[in-house]
């Protein structure tokens, strides 16, 4: 009788197949392979959210700005005519009252009135009353001939108060707007 003996290639490739060594191996390599996958995913969709998040706070900070620099600009504009009303029929006290009103909103800081030689006539802040308005603010203020926006930390606004045929005068307001986000340290 013949008996045929099994491969020897057969058994070392069943032995191998099957060893419990080799099994942790490629379990602990899948792992492996897995987990740098989730490491590296996680990184991109941390770094995605940070560039997303900061998307987001330089478009409210865009829109804030926008929507502060025409309300403010409209706001001058309307507030020039009262004021220029008051110079007009030589009323400085309204026009003091109207300065007191509005500063007492949040943001405005201060309201000044300069005449035409640059000496701050009105201001909110009696220390600045009857000074020359270029000893302490900036003088382009004064120079501009219509109203003017400028977007530092603290806004500064201008408009010329003027009669048809002179200028009667600067109107200059200092806002410090309200933060629409809170300040992160990065």
């Amino acid at each position: 009788m013949t008996t045929q003996q099994p491969s020897t290639e057969t058994t070392m490739m069943s032995k191998l197949s099957l060893d419990p060594k080799n099994v942790l191996y490629i379990a602990i390599i899948l792992l492996g392979i897995g987990c740098s996958y989730l490491l590296y995913r996680n990184w991109q969709l941390k770094a995605q959210f940070a560039h997303e998040r900061e998307s987001m706070r330089v478009t409210a900070r865009n829109n804030q700005l926008s929507a502060n620099q025409q309300q403010l600009t409209f706001s001058m504009k309307t507030f020039v005519w009262a004021v220029r009303n008051a110079l007009l029929q030589n009323k400085p006290g309204e026009i003091n009252e109207y300065f007191n009103t509005l500063v007492q909103n949040k943001g405005v800081q201060e309201m000044l009135l300069v005449d035409p030689s640059g000496k701050v006539t009105i201001s909110t802040n009696k220390k600045n009353q009857g000074i020359s308005f270029a000893s302490r603010f900036p003088a382009y203020l004064l120079q501009k001939d219509d109203i003017y926006f400028n977007d530092k930390a603290v806004y500064e606004l201008s408009a010329p108060v003027t009669a048809p045929n002179k200028r009667l005068g600067t109107l200059v307001m200092f806002y410090k707007p309200m933060p629409v986000l809170p300040v992160t340290n990065p």
